[in-house]
């Protein structure tokens, strides 16, 4: 759907992956548009979360 480039960083890929399974719910009508919206919003703040609290974790282990 939107495509991604094969050099792209594992957090955009995994981005993208929820980006088109989101989509496809929404191409699908088993959600509607503010939902749709809604929910990417959501995921993409928290996959970002997820990947900033990942480097932060790998960073304190290097410290130990």
């Amino acid at each position: 759907m939107f495509g991604i480039a094969p050099t792209a960083s594992t957090i955009e890929k995994i981005k993208n992956e929820s980006a088109e399974y989101l989509y496809g719910l929404n191409s699908c009508a088993i959600i509607d548009w503010e939902i749709y919206s809604e929910m990417f919003d959501f995921y993409e703040n928290l996959l970002d979360k997820a990947y900033q609290q990942g480097i932060k974790d790998c960073i304190d282990r290097k410290k130990e």
